[in-house]
């Protein structure tokens, strides 16, 4: 059934559609945050560019443009009308790519290596935390692009986005913290 009820009445498609509604201001609003975050910290972006990335260092100024480029533009095409399939295309690749990047990290014990994505000061290891959420990251792109879709998202959509940008950023902290040492100070 196209438009299945369910128990209460509400449309099953309806709630579909919020979800991709939702999940599309989502990553546009954390697509937005990294692209800034990689143009006010464009050194860092750059040196990640090279260590992490391995471009060479006269390419990495381009590499670091290009990422926050790909990262703003699919960001306002994710909150355009017209324009969202496209836009999570490019975060999908764009996801797909740190995806990769991490598993050439992991392959060669790059534990240490700024991959710079973290959004606050703190600085976190590489590791299977990156992988599951790129993976996870790439494959909600996906769906998005999948779901289609016209509308922009209501701006009911874009405060849940903001909310749980801000629950990423907390996650993200959390785990710069680094595993807890159990009491009596032995590790």
């Amino acid at each position: 059934m196209p438009n299945a009820m369910s128990a209460s009445g509400v449309s099953l498609g309806l709630i579909g559609a919020a979800l991709i509604d939702g999940l599309s201001a989502f990553l546009a609003v954390l697509l937005g945050a990294a692209g800034l975050h990689k143009l006010l910290g464009f050194a860092r972006a750059r040196a990640a560019a090279h260590a992490f990335g391995g471009v060479p260092s006269r390419f990495a100024p381009a590499a670091a443009a290009g990422a926050l480029t790909a990262e703003l533009g699919a960001c306002l095409m994710l909150a355009l009308p017209g324009h969202r399939a496209a836009g999570a295309l490019i975060a999908a690749a764009l996801w797909g790519g740190y995806l990769l990047l991490f598993v050439r990290a992991a392959a060669l014990g790059l534990r240490e290596v700024d991959c710079g994505c973290s959004f606050g000061a703190a600085h976190h290891r590489v590791g299977g935390y990156h992988v599951a959420r790129n993976a996870a990251l790439t494959a909600a792109a996906i769906l998005v692009a999948l779901a289609g879709g016209s509308a922009a998202p209501p701006a009911s959509q874009w405060l849940g986005a903001l909310a749980l940008l801000a629950l990423y950023g907390a996650l993200e902290q959390t785990l710069a913290l680094g595993r807890p040492r159990p009491a009596g100070g032995a590790a």
